[in-house]
């Protein structure tokens, strides 16, 4: 299962030395851009064509930030840390993702879960993110014109290839497919997050905005290059 508690924080302009490049628009609601932070477990990931017993589990945690390109909303990934180092290596090198080695801890106690992050990539600044999280309502699909339908229902993953984080690259776009997200209220304490500190951005002054999704099954196509002006 893919237990992913989103944390969306309040933040002011996307501008860093590893934040949103110029090709993408940040997309905001109400005139404010969001950043998550997803810990999740991954299950069963594999190509298209393996069967589910050769697949990989494994946690990580995702920080994204949601962008428009050509009109189209979708995410875009500031960071990600996994400890599958094969895993990392070839997200890094094919296309361009930027995966970081991580030690995690991930442990469920009842309907309580435990995340803590620690990254230990090579060259790279030493970010964790800890959380504890627990739901306290039943799954429900959110409404369609709410903040968490804008933050969860995203279809498209955006790719800049080549170039600076500051502009240069050529944008690619892989299609996301998965059922509406079913999410419930949920208690949760971060104890440490040092993310946003770690791409340039500032450290969250709010708490945060979290929701928890049991689980939920992806499919993410091949990724291929979209024109800016013409919907795809």
């Amino acid at each position: 299962m893919a237990r992913r508690p989103v944390r969306p924080l309040a933040g002011g302009p996307l501008a860093g030395p590893t934040a949103v490049p110029d090709e993408l628009d940040v997309d905001t609601r109400e005139g404010t851009a969001w950043v998550s932070a997803l810990p999740s477990l991954v299950a069963a990931s594999r190509p298209w064509f393996l069967p589910e017993r050769v697949g990989l589990t494994f946690p990580q945690v995702n920080l994204r930030t949601y962008v428009r390109y050509g009109g189209r909303p979708g995410v875009y990934f500031l960071s990600l840390d996994a400890p599958t180092e094969l895993g990392v290596r070839l997200a890094r090198s094919v296309w361009d993702l930027p995966y970081h080695l991580a030690d995690i801890d991930f442990e469920t106690t009842g309907d309580v879960r435990r995340f803590d992050c620690q990254r230990v990539h090579t060259d790279e600044s030493p970010a964790r993110f800890a959380a504890e999280y627990r739901p306290t309502g039943r799954p429900a699909y959110a409404d369609p014109d709410s903040l968490s339908a804008f933050l969860a229902e995203r279809y498209r993953l955006y790719l800049v290839r080549g170039g600076s984080r500051g502009g240069s690259g050529t944008v690619w776009c892989a299609r996301v497919e998965h059922d509406p997200w079913r999410l419930c209220p949920v208690e949760a304490t971060v104890h440490a997050d040092a993310l946003l500190e770690s791409v340039g951005l500032p450290a969250p002054a709010e708490d945060p905005v979290v929701h928890f999704a049991p689980s939920a099954t992806f499919r993410v196509r091949t990724p291929f290059r979209p024109r800016a002006q013409v919907p795809i």
